[in-house]
């Protein structure tokens, strides 16, 4: 029985750095760094569906493990900034957008063109068939680059019957409010940039800081419908 004993702690004892090892990877993964697989077209064309990235857990703020508490703030949410975060209306899914408006910024959008502060957000038609070669119905969209806060990146409007051309509108008959919305402190408004194929901000509300779940990195892998894209793999997301 003694020797059973001292077998049975000696093969604990080894397993105690296999132990640390799991329990610091899961640590390292709640509050450093995580993957992610894009599932849907709504950030086309900087992320497209089956891009696998790295989201930077603790770009805005670090997290006990394990635990939602936030021990210490970093930076605040950028306008520009893809960032990932619980859906509001649907908390056990992780959405990644980009925040394109911050607390006290008033937002609206008038027949695709993003208004700031009543300023337009700069965008330039932009024809790059590189970029908009795998996307569907790419005959019937328009590329633009668009310029925010000094974030340069591309965004998408389709050239017929777009799903969400204004913001607000009244919910009782579809027209246009014709007013900006402001966004409260502690939140702040996510649009996709494949914009009128995005389901966002303009659809389900602000996103309160307390859902981020971190800021997009680098993609590491990317395909979809059995179609590898090699070219994506380790480009950063601006």
């Amino acid at each position: 029985m003694k020797t059973t004993g001292k077998t049975w702690k000696t093969s604990v004892k080894n397993s105690l750095p296999l132990i640390y090892l799991i329990v610091a990877l899961f640590a390292l993964r709640y509050s450093i760094v995580e993957p992610y697989v894009v599932p849907t077209p709504s950030m086309e064309p900087t992320l497209k569906k089956g891009d696998r990235l790295y989201a930077l857990k603790c770009a805005y703020d670090f997290r006990f493990p394990f635990l939602d508490w936030t021990l210490l703030r970093f930076k605040p949410v950028k306008k520009g900034d893809v960032i990932l975060f619980k859906a509001p209306h649907e908390p056990d899914k992780i959405y990644v957008k980009r925040a394109v408006a911050v607390a006290g910024d008033r937002v609206e959008v008038r027949s695709g063109k993003l208004l700031v502060n009543g300023e337009e957000v700069t965008r330039v038609v932009h024809s790059n068939p590189e970029i908009m070669y795998d996307i569907d119905n790419r005959e019937r969209k328009t590329l633009y680059l668009e310029t925010e806060a000094g974030v340069k990146h591309y965004a998408i409007l389709d050239d017929h019957a777009p799903n969400f051309r204004d913001f607000p509108i009244d919910p009782s008959t579809g027209a246009p409010l014709g007013f900006p919305i402001t966004v409260p402190e502690g939140k702040v408004f996510a649009m996709g940039d494949n914009r009128d194929q995005s389901y966002d901000s303009r659809g389900w509300g602000f996103v309160p800081l307390e859902n981020l779940k971190g800021q997009a990195m680098f993609i590491w892998f990317s395909s979809w419908d059995w179609t590898l894209r090699p070219e994506r793999i380790g480009t950063l997301i601006r």
